[in-house]
């Protein structure tokens, strides 16, 4: 009787360990994206076209180079980039805003390029990039999961996620990214964030990760 209590008690402490190890490597492992309510307000009731973001009759396009898996460029998408978004976009309807992906900082496109463009065959492109740079340190050593990308798209508001998990692997998605790098090959940017300006006054090329006041300088030039 004594060898059989001392054999169920064993089995009821390891049972109870395994299941702390298991909750334990849960907590761990659980991935939450921040500021999905900031991206919504910020991109909510523009209008979007896969890349496109803003009116399509917009006197004035601005192109983005940027890489979403590029830390510092991050930095520069919120600085930059979503003042545009706020003002020439959304406020005064000026600009029409087009991104690229432009990998700087890898020799091929990240998984997560292929997440925010598979996002914009729903026309949700811009939120998954905004969302992603907000919560781009929880790539651990750089290195970016599909649990990752799993937990942007599940913060977009009313996005199909089962669909864009489909998507990622479509052909369209690659060759989308494919004419980003080539026309960014043909421009020749130097490994930074880049800029070009386009309308009815004429095209201007900002390189080497320009300022806010020089984009909006350039917009008013080529309006």
């Amino acid at each position: 009787m004594i060898g059989v209590v001392v054999l169920a008690f064993c089995a009821l402490v390891l049972l109870f360990v395994i299941a702390s190890l298991s909750l334990d490597e849960g907590e761990e492992d659980q991935i939450e994206v921040e500021g999905a309510g900031a991206v919504q307000r910020l991109l909510g009731g523009i209008q979007q076209d896969g890349a496109a973001l803003g009116p399509p009759d917009a006197p004035v396009t601005v192109e983005v180079f940027n890489d979403v898996q590029c830390e510092p460029c991050a930095d520069y998408q919120l600085e930059v980039i979503e003042p545009l978004i706020a003002g020439p976009v959304r406020e005064s309807g000026d600009a029409r805003l087009e991104f690229h992906h432009f990998p700087m900082s890898r020799a091929n496109f990240g998984l997560a390029a292929f997440g925010a463009v598979a996002a914009g065959l729903q026309d949700y492109q811009w939120q998954f990039i905004e969302l992603f740079f907000r919560n781009q340190e929880e790539a651990e050593g750089g290195v970016v999961t599909q649990e990752l990308l799993d937990q942007v798209a599940n913060g977009i508001l009313n996005f199909n996620v089962e669909q864009w998990q489909r998507d990622m692997d479509e052909d369209a998605v690659r060759e989308a990214l494919e004419e980003d790098d080539t026309l960014a090959a043909e421009l020749k940017l130097p490994a930074e964030p880049a800029i070009v300006v386009s309308g009815p006054g004429g095209t201007r090329e900002l390189i080497e990760s320009p300022s806010l006041e020089e984009i909006n300088a350039a917009i008013a030039q080529v309006r």
